[in-house]
């Protein structure tokens, strides 16, 4: 993703309170002290070259680097690597047709770069997503009865600026938001195939740390019932611009307003203007598409790396 859609994201984030822009890779305490920060937080896979020196020395000599578990299964060679083979193999999305084309020409893939056999194992770590995981990211706001309770829903995959836009419009609809998040199966049966990139747990994280967002159902319904509308009293349903325009063949939508209009549920749809409505899951893949050889030379140096971290990691209290 360019600098301003990932400047736009953290935006968003919920436990972010400023953001400090242009700041050099290898941070030094010249930075520090121009952005008043007492301290460089970074995971336990600190980065090492070959002569035994890291990007933070100058930080870790002035004992201003505090060190923090990372987060098993979240990186984003992994996620290159699944639009790669997405990219490769899977791209009959209608959206994306241009992309599988030119990935399929001679010119951009390498005789010796073949898929992978089929069945082939997935050694990839895997996030582990547990019940404190999640309550981490909770809001932990109940709804009250004074609430006007909006909902929205959607696949939400590779979460980004777009997203997150659409959701403080939401959100400004009413004073709870409620994002229902599609299961995996449900993400690929509206959009087919190899969607969607990231997993509904990883999916659901990633909506959670916004902080628009209240609460959220974890596979949720395509169909809103009117028994879902009672339960988490919902007053406003609202719907992305953007979102009524792709696969509107295979979704709900139509059925949404006929729920709605029933005077007796009091309950409103609602579109709002999706603002970056260009940037998609189709366009960050076929971004990846399009520097193919760049990625998979990255992600060979990459994936060594993390898999040499993975074998000498030890346990780290989160405390």
């Amino acid at each position: 993703m360019k600098q301003e859609e990932r400047y736009g994201l953290l935006e968003h984030i919920k436990w972010i309170d400023e953001i400090a822009y242009d700041v050099p890779y290898c941070p030094s305490i010249e930075t520090l002290e121009k952005v008043h920060a007492d301290y460089v937080i970074h995971g336990d896979d600190i980065p090492y070259n070959s002569e035994g020196r890291c990007a933070y020395d100058e930080i870790i000599a002035a004992n201003r680097l505090k060190i923090i578990k990372r987060t098993e299964g979240v990186s984003t060679t992994d996620l290159v690597g699944r639009i790669l083979l997405l990219t490769r193999d899977h791209l009959q999305d209608p959206d994306t047709k241009a992309v599988a084309k030119m990935i399929q020409s001679p010119e951009t893939t390498p005789k010796s770069d073949q898929p992978p056999a089929s069945g082939a194992k997935n050694t990839a770590v895997k996030m582990l997503t547990t019940a404190r995981r999640i309550a981490e990211f909770s809001s932990r706001r109940p709804v009250t009865d004074q609430d006007v309770v909006v909902y929205v829903d959607g696949a939400f995959d590779l979460f980004n600026v777009a997203h997150a836009s659409t959701l403080k419009k939401a959100r400004e609809l009413g004073t709870y938001l409620i994002v229902g998040i599609y299961d995996d199966e449900t993400v690929n049966d509206l959009k087919g195939s190899n969607y969607p990139i990231m997993n509904l747990h990883e999916r659901v994280l990633n909506v959670c740390s916004c902080k628009w967002v209240d609460d959220v159902v974890i596979g949720a319904p395509r169909e809103i019932s009117e028994d879902m509308i009672k339960t988490l009293n919902i007053k406003v349903i609202a719907q992305g611009s953007h979102t009524s325009s792709k696969h509107s063949e295979n979704i709900h939508r139509v059925d949404v307003q006929n729920i709605v209009s029933k005077s007796h549920l009091g309950v409103e749809f609602k579109q709002v203007e999706s603002d970056w409505s260009y940037l998609t899951t189709a366009e960050i893949a076929r971004r990846i598409a399009e520097n193919r050889i760049l990625f998979l030379k990255r992600n060979a140096k990459r994936s060594q790396i993390e898999s040499d971290y993975y074998k000498q990691k030890a346990h780290r209290s989160e405390q």
